[in-house]
């Protein structure tokens, strides 16, 4: 009776160390997440003027599998735009504990937000991190305004 009592504890170590390699124990997170005029964001800043490139980078730790940074950049306080309003989306995909980022320019002045979400490969939502920043200056002029056209006769 010991003997078959031993071998069913076996049996189900066995079992446990099976599933446990078929698992992932990820504890993959965004560690970091800033913005700057490049691409490691040295030094951080959150005020851009309107004809800067603008990088939001992220810092993935904790990881050596492939992953999905998921950008989104919102508009917040801008003229002309409705708060929560999307700018821009972009999905990059990348492997291993490293920074990931995203560099635009905005074509208005005002307050944005981008968030960055950390995704595993089969989907799962893993971390998520939000920042804001500023852009100051004036708007271009608008591409539909026309010019006031001559008012001499050609004949």
């Amino acid at each position: 009776m010991k003997k078959h009592f031993n071998s069913i504890i076996a049996i189900g170590v066995l079992v446990f160390i099976a599933m446990a390699c078929n698992t992932s124990f990820t504890t993959a997170n965004i560690s970091s997440f800033n913005f700057g005029k490049n691409d490691s964001a040295n030094p951080p800043t959150t005020t851009f003027d309107i004809a800067e490139k603008i990088y939001a980078v992220t810092v993935v730790s904790n990881t050596s599998a492939k992953h999905k940074m998921k950008f989104k950049v919102i508009y917040e306080n801008v003229s002309g735009k409705s708060k929560g309003e999307e700018f821009a989306t972009k999905d990059i995909d990348f492997e291993g504990a490293r920074p990931v980022f995203l560099y635009f320019n905005v074509p208005l002045p005002g307050e944005y937000r981008v968030d960055a979400v950390l995704v595993a490969e089969d989907g799962k939502e893993l971390d998520k991190k939000s920042g804001t920043f500023t852009v100051k200056g004036n708007a271009p002029a608008s591409s539909t305004e026309t010019k006031k056209d001559d008012d001499s006769d050609d004949n």
